[in-house]
């Protein structure tokens, strides 16, 4: 009996523990709109889908795609990140893009494991991603899911203080000049609410001023209109211009007390747009904006747009028409840093589910709970019961 009863309890356990363990573990991305091409990108995930440094020892990227024939995989995982060890742009660094090898390539999918993807970042952060690309590699091929397996979830990344970088590329720039803007980047490609004090932006543009310039061609502006924490808010509203501390013709470096301080403080909630535009020296095109060290929001805190599938569109873009008080200039932003048709997905993750998995792990605790108490009770009961016996004159148990 007593035997029986230690099963029963080990099951019992073993039921709750593996709920806690395989919560939020894997991570399904599904794309909408991949692009049919043998020779480009066919999709993207950006970090604010998934980012990498969710990525552990173990984590497994099985990516699939058609197309292809034969035992060789005809597509390519590119890795694109932050290179912060490279001497470029006044030693601030340089985005570059590496290949991740195939541990195995089978019908179809193939898996990269976690130390083949950082042994291909050559000791560089996970942090500093910002982008997975499946590319093809000269067969026509059409991206059709990539699932992470054994990763943190969103609300772990978040719990643990996991960063990541934000990268926002202009598909179709626009060049400004006389103090107006070129891009214009909304909340639901890079929130600043993530923003923390290890946070740097850096601006890429083009511009006629020469490389020795010594006044800044660009500007990274702060806008908020409904503002009701920052103190230099007039009418609720912040136009707050922040200065490069590095810059030359064709980068700006802007760091995280140069935002604070041009906006008033540390709490970005209130901010709705992000400028990059020009100081009245020069034509400016911006066409990318990386923004790194960003922290990753809880579950329930990461919707912070109105409606997040609005970047979710076909082309991946997202067009901004937010007028700003010097301009009204309109531009269209995309999240992929490669030139594809490719692009929205549809992010299907445990880690969506947290509340309901919290429930069910509740559900299940409190069934576990009731059996074993339900056992406990028969066994209490049987014991008594092994030392009386029934006296059948006088219709009861009587002490044997």
């Amino acid at each position: 009996m007593k035997k029986a009863f230690s099963v029963l309890i080990g099951a019992a356990a073993a039921l709750v523990l593996g709920t806690f363990s395989s919560a939020a573990e894997d991570i399904s991305i599904e794309p909408k709109f991949a692009a049919e091409t043998a020779d480009g990108v066919s999709f993207s995930i950006n970090s604010n889908k998934f980012a990498a440094s969710q990525l552990k020892e173990g984590s497994v990227l099985n990516v699939s795609c058609t197309g292809g024939e034969g035992e060789e995989c005809p597509f390519k995982l590119l890795v694109g990140y932050w290179n912060s060890k490279s001497e470029a742009n006044q030693g601030v660094g340089e985005p570059v893009s590496v290949e991740v090898p195939a541990a195995e390539y089978k019908d179809g999918t193939a898996s990269y494991k976690y130390e083949d993807i950082v042994t291909a970042l050559d000791g560089a952060d996970l942090s500093k991603v910002f982008t997975f690309d499946v590319a093809a590699a000269g067969t026509e091929i059409t991206c059709t899911g990539i699932e992470a397996k054994d990763v943190y979830s969103a609300a772990e990344a978040a719990e643990n203080g996991l960063l990541h970088t934000v990268h926002v590329h202009a598909k179709n720039p626009i060049t400004s000049e006389n103090w107006k803007q070129s891009l214009t980047v909304g909340v639901d490609l890079f929130d600043t609410s993530t923003l923390t004090q290890k946070s740097y932006a850096i601006a890429m543009f083009e511009s006629e001023v020469p490389e020795d310039t010594v006044n800044p061609p660009v500007e990274m502006i702060f806008q908020s209109t409904d503002d009701k924490v920052s103190p230099k808010a007039k009418n609720g509203t912040v136009w707050a211009k922040i200065r490069p501390v590095r810059f030359n013709n064709v980068f700006a470096f802007f760091p995280y007390d140069t935002m604070t301080e041009a906006y008033g403080t540390d709490d970005f909630s209130c901010v709705s747009t992000v400028y990059i535009g020009d100081t009245g020296e020069s034509k400016i095109t911006c066409t990318d904006l990386y923004v790194l060290s960003c922290k990753t929001l809880p579950p329930a805190d990461a919707g912070k747009t109105e409606d997040s599938s609005a970047a979710e569109s076909k082309a991946e873009e997202v067009t901004t028409t937010t007028a700003a008080p010097e301009s009204k200039a309109e531009v269209t932003t995309t999240e992929a840093a490669a030139e594809s048709k490719a692009a929205a997905e549809t992010v299907t993750s445990s880690s969506d589910g947290d509340s309901f998995s919290k429930s069910l792990i509740f559900i299940i605790i409190g069934i576990a709970a009731g059996v074993i108490l339900a056992v406990v009770v028969v066994i209490i009961i049987l014991n008594k019961k092994a030392g009386e016996a029934y006296d059948i004159n006088k219709h009861k148990f009587i002490k044997k």
